[in-house]
């Protein structure tokens, strides 16, 4: 058998991973990697959650407003004192067309500017709601909206109680729905009273009226006495209508 010439030497030391990875980087070294200059720290911006908090406070404020019913300057309904606002509408029981709009102009000039032949109070008929027929005596108005409300039961309390009160004028003002659309409803819940249609919101508008429903109270002399904005009971109707009655 041949003699090995480099048994001599002995056998090589066997080496780890790291050591031959060492070894490797000294021997063949890599080149310099090119020079890069240092990544500039973007400025953080340290008012923006300050932003944030404020915007989320001002959607907060805008969502709490609209959702709670508006009582404030011109929303109120007429002023305490303040003779009823003319106005003459369409009943939903009437055989006027879908067309038709309130009058709302007290005077003769204002009412042929906007295309009646007549103001409010000259217009007269078995179909129509007019309230300057209601300052010859104590009145009640109920104003609501059938959409996106539930105003309705309102107005199935005040035709419960108002045949105690037969010297007092009940009567309703819907908006928002054409003649054909509330007839349905009066007829579904079985209203009695009269019931005026506002199909474009004219009445609401003149009356100043922001929260449904809204009842006004006024006495015979078609002076309003008092507006109440939400919901009365049937209690609350008679105490205020008794107090109404008293009125000299």
């Amino acid at each position: 058998m041949a003699e090995d010439p480099f048994e001599d030497l002995g056998a090589a030391p066997r080496r780890s991973a790291a050591e031959r990875f060492e070894e490797e980087d000294r021997v063949n070294p890599e080149p310099d990697a090119p020079h890069r200059r240092p990544e500039t720290p973007r400025p953080g911006n340290r008012y923006a959650w300050v932003v944030g908090i404020v915007l989320l406070m001002v959607i907060g404020v805008v969502l709490l407003t609209t959702a709670i019913p508006n009582r404030g300057a011109g929303v109120k309904g007429p002023a305490v004192g303040a003779l009823l606002p003319a106005f003459a509408a369409p009943l939903a029981t009437s055989n006027f067309g879908d067309d038709s709009d309130a009058n709302v102009f007290d005077t003769a000039k204002a009412a042929r500017s906007a295309g009646h032949q007549q103001p409010a109070c000259k217009v007269r008929a078995p179909g129509i709601l007019n309230s300057c027929t209601l300052r010859s005596r104590p009145s009640v108005i109920t104003m609501i909206v059938t959409q996106g409300t539930d105003c309705e039961p309102q107005v199935d309390r005040v035709e419960r109680m108002r045949r105690a009160f037969p010297k007092v004028a009940f009567t309703v003002v819907m908006s928002g729905q054409k003649r054909s659309e509330a007839e349905k409803i009066v007829r579904r819940r079985g209203w009695r009273l009269p019931v005026g249609v506002d199909k474009d919101g004219a009445v609401t508008n003149l009356f100043g009226v922001g929260v449904c429903p809204t009842t006004i109270f006024s006495d015979g002399r078609g002076r309003v006495r008092l507006v109440d904005l939400g919901n009365l009971t049937e209690g609350q109707l008679r105490s205020r209508v008794r107090g109404l009655l008293r009125r000299k």
